[in-house]
């Protein structure tokens, strides 16, 4: 049975629906808010944006008929008892008001890594969409929910990295065995973009230029191939990834080892993207160890194995993301989390940095993302890029070298920081992953 039909079961059950808050209203946000508030057995409860006029709109847009505009706990609460939708202002918030789930959508890592926090110390089912805060204190967060009975922590459906684990989890399904999984990458790969370099293309597509940037210096993908290697335990096969130009009809002839024509070192597998028509879609490079099977797949015309491609031409982002919500309320369960820490995303300067430089985050100025070995970046001491906003350079960092702990100075008072050493400490310790 789908989710909307077991979430109205849920509702008779209940005797009310699902209640939902969400945090950040922007492009994003207001797109999964107008379709939250489509789906039987769902309510659009709370949206908080520090813009408070954009949580109006957002509710507005999303056909909500009593919305109450305040940052009174009190008067919110009773608010969403009466069955309204309130606006406000503090995304925190959310984390004390009467909600069933919170989703995440700010953008921004410390944002989303101290609601998230304090929504699953609340008890509260809290999804994320800001996988930038994923790849710095997922583990941390997985190990606080996913328990029989408690509060799930997820990423949410939608994006690149969940809906390619549905295809390798398909893939495993009927038995093929993985070899490569990824997303195609439409934007240019400069990794020495900044926002100056992309105003003027930022303005006519009607974007901030900082996030343009995050996608055309390639931060985005390697942040989104991180957490997909930390949520399989798939490595890069290489640093950074091979990232070649490839078509739909090459994946399964590029994606393959050295040793038949391809590029990936072994059979792996690994996380991979690729640039060219494969965007935005997600794939997998799975192999048929069977000679009967291989034929079967053959005269299917799904390709000429041993290696095919299972390929989803496209992501919906927070018009799927309802369906983690399904998922985390009806079957108790984590779309997608962290399993353990495979990958980092490092710091990248792309240019020289003269010591007493505060450090842009993604999609800044001064550093762009790179995916390595966990193993490598701990050896490194390499800062994750998730950490590196708001920090200042205590010495000079040359153009291409990786941003280190002893390169900067660091706030310890910011909570993803003391989350992220906590994540540290308990994977010292095997406490955690």
């Amino acid at each position: 049975m789908s989710y909307s039909k077991r979430l109205q079961e849920r509702e008779r059950a209940t005797g009310r629906p699902v209640r939902v808050g969400v945090v950040g209203a922007g492009q994003m946000g207001s797109g999964l808010v107008a379709q939250i508030n489509r789906v039987p057995g769902l309510v659009m409860s709370a949206v908080a944006d520090i813009d408070i006029t954009r949580a109006e709109k957002a509710l507005a847009g999303a056909g909500a008929e009593q919305v109450t505009t305040t940052d009174d706990l009190t008067d919110a609460a009773a608010a969403i008892e009466r069955g309204q939708s309130v606006a406000l202002s503090n995304g925190m918030a959310l984390t004390k008001l009467p909600l069933d789930v919170i989703v995440e959508v700010s953008g921004v890592p410390d944002v989303a890594a101290e609601i998230a926090y304090a929504g699953l110390i609340a008890g509260k089912h809290t999804l994320l969409m800001t996988v930038e805060a994923d790849i710095t204190v997922g583990l941390l967060l997985a190990g606080m929910g996913n328990k029989p009975g408690g509060p799930i922590y997820a990423v949410c459906r939608g994006d690149e990295p969940p809906e390619c684990l549905k295809l390798i989890e398909y893939a495993q399904d009927i038995g093929l065995q993985v070899v490569v999984a990824g997303k195609g990458k439409n934007n240019p790969m400069r990794p020495t973009d900044t926002p100056t370099d992309v105003a003027d293309e930022a303005r006519a597509k009607g974007m901030n230029p900082k996030m343009l940037c995050s996608f055309t210096d390639g931060s985005k993908t390697q942040l989104e191939m991180c957490a997909l290697s930390n949520a399989t335990g798939y490595p890069v096969d290489v640093p950074g990834m091979h990232g070649v130009a490839c078509s739909v009809d090459e994946l399964a002839l590029k994606l393959v080892p050295e040793g038949v024509g391809g590029v990936m070192s072994t059979e792996g597998p690994f996380v991979e993207y690729v640039t060219g028509n494969v965007a935005p879609g997600v794939f997998v490079i799975a192999k048929s160890t069977n000679d009967v099977v291989t034929h079967e797949l053959d005269y299917l015309k799904l390709g000429k194995g041993p290696y095919y491609a299972l390929y989803r031409p496209y992501h919906l982002a927070s018009i799927e993301a309802n369906l983690s919500i399904g998922e985390a309320i009806i079957d108790g369960r984590s779309t997608f989390h962290p399993i353990g820490w495979t990958s980092e995303v490092t710091a990248v300067a792309k240019s020289d940095l003269a010591a007493g430089t505060k450090l842009e985050g993604i999609g800044g100025h001064h550093v762009h993302g790179f995916t390595v070995p966990a193993t490598d970046a701990k050896a490194a001491g390499a800062v994750p890029i998730g950490l590196i906003a708001g920090c200042t350079l205590v010495r000079d960092v040359a153009a291409g070298a990786t941003v280190t702990y002893a390169d900067i100075e660091l706030d310890e008072g910011r909570p993803i920081v003391a989350m992220r050493r906590l994540q540290d400490a308990m994977l010292a310790t095997g406490t955690l992953g």
